[in-house]
């Protein structure tokens, strides 16, 4: 978007810069582990950290459960890497269970670097990466515990994979990219493998390159990678035929199905145009101007750049196209958008619009100066918060929003002045001084404050506390309703899944035993019980979780509360 140097269209030079991608990789290395593990698990993250341990409770890593039911809502990949690490650490906790999104992060930096460094330069390349790494979207997913990332990971690394050997077809290249593919379909489902296909299929259009799909080698390489696909599946069905899932028929479901019928996840049609712009956030304004400019400069683009653009038409296509839609269905498209803003950043275009370039940066550089300046205003708004609403910040948070604040204002003109610079980021000053803040202030979000506000959630410390008040309390005496949760459970951890109670009946039913037991549900559950049960449970002893004083009433519903049931005289 501005002047640059010329002749920026050159390859990868091996051994040449490799200071500036040593830099990025540990600046990776930084944002995508430190304090992966300190933040409590939230939402879904519950469900592959309760499945990997039950895994090891039953000794059965075929077919999860959560809570003793089946759960095959997902393959078993993603599963399996959280358990191979917890078999050689001896460890399962937070840190082991987003572990291998975080290293599926930093192989999405590296094969982003690889395909924008192979297709237009080294300096492209690694500010596509640089882009990534402090994009909201890809950080927050690449520090949670799920399957998206390693989705992520498989599809560009099976692009770059493409590039790599785009000249050199032949059966290890051929069984290697299927190898991706069906790895990456054992993480989260199909779309590791629809998604590279429908990428790579205009470059495959060009010069008649799709003849050579029609080798042997392909199609024994095609075979080969199927097989690796289903083993999983078929060895499954066979070794538990009163399992009550099946493995295949949940992808069925959930990818074809819910793509063509959906029962769930029933967003608009326009769901992306908002949702993308938010995953890249805070480098949206550049990526918007990137794509605006398109039509202006089309004439002028390379093969290469209209590949990529055709690249993120298509995804964009495939995923509202579905009838089933979620904000972060369409993270795989991020590599390549950053791989266009960094395109459209770094060379020059002719005919370009001088003042839509204009635009762009300005609004860029200012809401990165609004980051920053953010984190400076926070400690000024705290103790007001704390007089209206009864929000305690911890101190901790106090010195990183100073801390990050004033960094982001050293370090940005820093990086805007030095020259020196230049030699470890890409991109003119003002794009060095922008990769600096974004990296500081988003970076230092999710790797300081958000760990710093985890301590004012209850969730963890009630179930840890829980946790001790069971013990000597027999397994089939603790009851849960009126469904299974998969956080809970991962804390409680008890040897036994928790009887689940899914009627008002059976919850009835276990407090006619005379036998000491616990029931355990959230408020509002409690609350739509009959009128004789509530009553019955508000004379027993009561554990509860914390409600914060600046919580909302209607939050408090989804608080946990424990019932102890003690039968006196024994």
């Amino acid at each position: 978007m501005s002047p640059h140097q010329p002749n920026q269209d050159r390859p990868i030079a091996t051994g040449e810069g490799r200071s500036p991608d040593i830099f990025l990789f540990l600046a990776a290395l930084l944002l995508l582990f430190w304090g992966l593990g300190t933040r409590g698990l939230w939402g879904s993250e519950g469900r592959w950290a309760e499945v990997t341990r039950e895994m090891f409770l039953t000794g059965d890593f075929l077919h999860p459960t959560i809570g003793g039911e089946p759960y095959f809502d997902k393959p078993l990949l993603s599963y399996w890497l959280i358990a191979a690490i917890t078999a050689v650490t001896g460890i399962l906790n937070e840190w082991v269970a987003r572990l291998p999104s975080a290293v599926s992060g930093f192989l999405t930096i590296w094969a982003t670097r690889d395909i924008g460094g192979r297709l237009w330069s080294a300096e492209i390349g690694r500010l596509a990466a640089w882009i990534l790494l402090t994009t909201y979207g890809f950080l927050f997913w690449s520090r949670t515990a799920a399957a998206d990332m390693e989705n992520v990971a498989a599809i560009i690394i099976a692009v770059a994979w493409y590039w790599s050997q785009r000249d050199n077809p032949g059966f290890r290249s051929f069984l290697i990219f299927y190898l991706i593919l069906a790895l990456g379909a054992l993480t989260k489902g199909l779309t590791a493998v629809v998604v590279p296909i429908i990428v790579i299929f205009p470059d495959i259009l060009r010069e008649k390159r799709w003849r050579m799909l029609f080798k042997a080698s392909h199609w024994a390489a095609l075979a080969l990678g199927l097989g690796v696909y289903l083993a999983p599946f078929c060895y499954a069905s066979f070794t538990r035929p009163d399992y009550q899932a099946s493995g295949f028929g949940m992808v069925v479901r959930e990818n074809i199905v819910r793509y063509f019928k959906p029962f769930d996840h029933k967003q608009p049609f326009y769901i992306y145009l908002y949702e993308l712009p938010l995953l890249l956030l805070p480098w949206s304004p550049l990526f918007i101007a990137a794509t605006a400019g398109i039509g202006r400069a089309w004439k002028s683009l390379d093969e290469k750049t209209r590949w990529l653009v055709e690249s993120i038409a298509l995804i964009f296509l495939f995923f509202t196209l579905s009838g089933s839609r979620r904000g972060y269905y369409i993270l795989p498209i991020l590599p390549f958008c950053t791989l266009l803003t960094a395109i459209f950043t770094i060379r020059p275009r002719p005919n370009a619009n001088q003042t839509l370039d204009l635009w762009a940066l300005g609004i860029q550089k200012t809401l990165m100066f609004v980051l920053v300046a953010a984190n400076l205003l926070v400690p000024l708004m705290l103790p007001i918060m704390r007089v209206w609403m009864g929000f305690s910040a911890p101190v901790m948070l106090y010195v990183a929003c100073l801390t990050i604040g004033l960094s982001g204002l050293v370090f940005g003109r820093l990086a805007y002045k030095a020259t020196a610079v230049s030699n470890y980021l890409p991109g003119q000053p003002l794009v060095q001084a922008m990769l600096v803040m974004a990296m500081l202030t988003v970076g230092g979000y999710f790797c300081w404050q958000q760990n710093t506000l985890d301590a004012l959630r209850t969730e963890r410390p009630f179930a840890l506390e829980l946790q001790k008040e069971l013990v000597g309390l027999p397994p089939y005496r603790m009851a849960i309703y009126p469904r299974t949760d998969a956080k809970l459970c991962y804390y409680l951890d008890v040897a036994q899944p928790l009887h689940i109670l899914d009627r008002p009946e059976a919850v009835q039913n276990f407090l006619d035993e005379e036998k000491p037991g616990v029931l355990i549900m959230q408020r509002r559950h409690a609350a739509d019980l009959p009128f004789q049960i509530q009553a019955e449970l508000d004379g027993m002893r009561q554990f509860r979780e914390k409600q914060q004083p600046w919580e909302s009433k209607s939050s408090g519903g989804e608080k946990w509360v424990a019932y102890f049931y003690e039968v006196t005289g024994q």
